[in-house]
């Protein structure tokens, strides 16, 4: 079993998965809160197949530029971070999610800028998924973002070597390419960042991060917060998923705050 395929949540939001590998995915988010238009998604899923007794975790990052035409607003420098599970609910697939809301800045009748925490429910309308588009690519420090390329300590030990930041077509958003070591072991990262905070005068570049351990067993890892341009100081909410049984989803994701500073 796999997240590919198309996801409903209670907003009727809809979420349109491929993968790219067993657990690699990649796709598009389709809202219908706040702004309307086509949203960029990549995560990761582990490498166990969902059952009662245990979920499936699945971690993803979303940038809210839209990659289809339409009015912009200030949601456009936004990301979002989610981790969670799929679960199998009388036969059913769910998919649980922790939900982070990077709004990197105001958005003048809707929200002040700050992280927004939800919990999103999507339920499977079909397991049918197009073939997955190529991952935006570009040479090893390739950098839209001057500032985030690098390597990055964080607060409890986790690493992160962002090797790239290439623009998606437009220049919507920059997509993040690098490793990571959490635990003391290896991972592969991708995630979204705002290459346009900048040139719009903001303070904060949103970013999300996402990862899982290479022995594809878990947590899935999803990373959403900021870089202060001021500071060069990265702020990031950590939630990390692993499996659950049906009744016990209240205990699948956890929450840290994590502080990175880059070194070297």
């Amino acid at each position: 079993m796999t997240v590919a395929g198309t996801w409903q949540n209670e907003y009727n939001s809809q979420m349109v998965l491929s993968e790219v590998n067993p657990n690699l995915v990649v796709g598009k988010y389709s809202s219908t809160t706040g702004s309307t238009g086509e949203y960029y998604v990549v995560g990761w899923q582990t490498s166990a197949e969902p059952t009662v007794q245990a979920g499936q975790p699945v971690c993803l990052a979303i940038d809210w530029h839209s990659i289809v035409a339409g009015p912009s607003d200030n949601s456009w420098h936004w990301t979002s971070a989610l981790s969670g599970q799929i679960n199998i609910v009388n036969t059913s697939e769910q998919l649980v999610l922790a939900h982070a809301m990077i709004a990197s800045c105001d958005f003048p009748g809707l929200c002040p800028s700050g992280n927004y925490i939800d919990k999103l429910i999507y339920n499977r309308v079909s397991h049918e998924a197009p073939a997955p588009e190529p991952l935006p690519s570009g040479p090893s420090g390739s950098d839209t973002a001057p500032s985030l390329v690098g390597t990055w300590q964080g607060s409890d030990g986790t690493v992160f070597m962002i090797q790239s930041v290439v623009p998606y077509t437009g220049n919507a958003f920059g997509f993040v390419q690098g490793k990571m070591t959490w635990g003391g072991g290896p991972s592969m990262i991708y995630g979204v960042t705002d290459i346009n905070a900048g040139s719009a005068g903001l303070s904060l570049q949103s970013v999300t991060i996402v990862g899982l351990p290479s022995d594809g067993g878990g947590p899935a890892l999803a990373y959403g917060g900021t870089l202060d341009l001021n500071t060069g100081t990265m702020t990031l909410v950590e939630l990390s998923s692993t499996a659950t049984p049906n009744n016990a989803t209240y205990v699948q994701t956890t929450v840290n705050q994590i502080t990175f500073k880059k070194v070297g």
